[in-house]
């Protein structure tokens, strides 16, 4: 028995809260895009609901992953014991595959709206954001490959610049790209151990985990709260100049 991995009762807590909160946040924002549609204007709308319904389907993954961890461990006395069920990683991947290429397409829908000068990279972009979506489960490499690409390309940074120097949402779309690439950066030193997690195996696993889900509301809720922001925002603009 003393050879099983076992969490004191505060590291299993911390980590279950942890969870249910990247859970509950990441719903309450597409909820949030989901209501925001009745206060912005029209051509906005179709960006809000989009992302608010990638994020529903990536907050129920997310919801996997904490469940999981539930189903993973059990008390012992004054401890928890693993039991032989396996943490859900890939549903914390499908979730990522799910909101992120939807969110960031909403950056680029609305940089570059049909019938602009830049309207054309429109269905490009949708098209890199499809084979992101589908590469990222099966290769880490790839997906972020291609990620800092089209998060380049809509953001407007060289080498990858595509959009015009007027597109709305400029300063917005850098800085959700950059969230989405810095947690992803993340990740991935994670995943090569080069984060200081500890020696633990204990240890490791909770740091991990805790880090996983900041990662994750880092490159989901964030974006999206900045996108709500952006397009609030675009809205006040259009009503003040009607009126």
């Amino acid at each position: 028995m003393a050879s099983l991995l076992t969490l004191s009762i505060g590291e299993y807590s911390v980590v279950e809260l942890i969870l249910r909160l990247t859970t509950s946040l990441i719903g309450m924002t597409a909820l949030l895009l989901l209501l925001s549609v009745s206060c912005s204007s029209k051509q906005f709308r179709f960006p809000l609901i989009l992302s608010s319904v990638a994020l529903l389907g990536a907050a129920w993954f997310e919801s996997g992953v904490w469940l999981a961890w539930k189903d993973a461990f059990e008390l012992a006395g004054t401890s928890y014991c693993v039991t032989g069920h396996l943490l859900a990683g890939q549903d914390r991947i499908i979730a990522w595959s799910l909101g992120v290429p939807a969110v960031l397409f909403c950056f680029g829908m609305i940089r570059f709206p049909h019938g602009n000068t830049g309207g054309h990279y429109l269905e490009k972009i949708f098209l890199l954001f499809a084979g992101l979506a589908i590469i990222a489960p099966f290769s880490s490499l790839l997906a972020i490959i291609l990620l800092m690409a089209v998060s380049g390309a809509i953001a407007g940074v060289r080498p990858f610049r595509i959009s015009e120097h007027n597109a709305p949402m400029a300063l917005e779309t850098r800085i959700a790209a950059g969230c989405v690439l810095l947690s992803t950066a993340i990740t991935f030193l994670g995943s090569w151990n080069l984060l200081p997690l500890g020696k633990s195996a204990n240890g490791i696993l909770v740091r991990g985990e805790i880090i996983h889900s900041l990662c994750d509301l880092l490159s989901l809720a964030v974006p999206s709260v900045i996108l709500l922001i952006g397009v609030l925002k675009l809205s006040n603009q259009a009503t003040a100049k009607k009126d």
